[in-house]
């Protein structure tokens, strides 16, 4: 007599099909939820990186600093002082915050996902000059009569005479360039320089 049904085995290996399909779509639904996550958390880290980037620069922007900034340890924060000519305020990099002008933004993170690299950031500065001129008429033997950077005017137009150009009277306004870097890690990527927080600063 021919009897059907699943025998004991054909059983197991069903079970055994079906457990590895059920733990096959689990981590797909745990991979989807960390990039869920992951995404939000980078969206929120951008909009903080634009509004502190923003906040500094309004700063930079519209103050003159009367010194190069420098890289300060206080307990476990790296802090950078900006000296303007009527006020000053620090920034403030600890490892998941930065805060500025006593207002404080997180790193949003997955554990210890993102992070601030406090041993690597920078301040690059240099000095450049440029659009010489010359300051003003000189009368050397007092005759009245103007014997150095002497104005001529031809076509409408006021020149320097170049025969009586005095190199002691020259100006060449010196303009400090400024770049401060905090560099954000990511773990998992090489490099993500489009995390990093970047200030510039332009000015006499």
């Amino acid at each position: 007599m021919n009897k059907k049904g699943f025998t004991l085995i054909e059983v197991i290996v069903s079970i055994g099909l079906i457990s590895i399909v059920m733990l096959l779509l689990f981590q797909l639904l745990l991979d989807i939820q960390y990039e869920s996550n992951h995404t939000s958390y980078a969206k929120a880290n951008q909009v903080n990186r634009a509004t502190v980037i923003e906040t500094v620069q309004k700063d930079l922007m519209n103050n003159t600093l009367t010194r190069v900034p420098t890289i300060t340890t206080n307990g476990n924060r790296k802090e950078i002082t900006l000296t303007f000519q009527d006020f000053a305020k620090t920034i403030r990099v600890a490892e998941d915050r930065i805060t500025y002008d006593s207002e404080t933004w997180l790193l949003e993170s997955d554990g210890d996902e993102t992070y601030f690299d406090l041993n690597n950031i920078t301040i690059d500065s240099s000095t450049t000059s440029d659009n010489c001129s010359y300051i003003l008429n000189v009368d050397i033997n007092g005759d009245g009569d103007c014997d150095a950077n002497c104005e001529i005017t031809e076509n409408n137009q006021v020149i320097i005479d170049p025969d009586t150009i005095n190199e002691s009277y020259k100006s060449c306004p010196t303009y400090q360039l400024l770049k401060i870097t905090i560099p954000v890690v990511v773990e998992g990527q090489d490099e993500n320089i489009l995390d990093d927080f970047e200030f510039f600063y332009i000015g006499l």
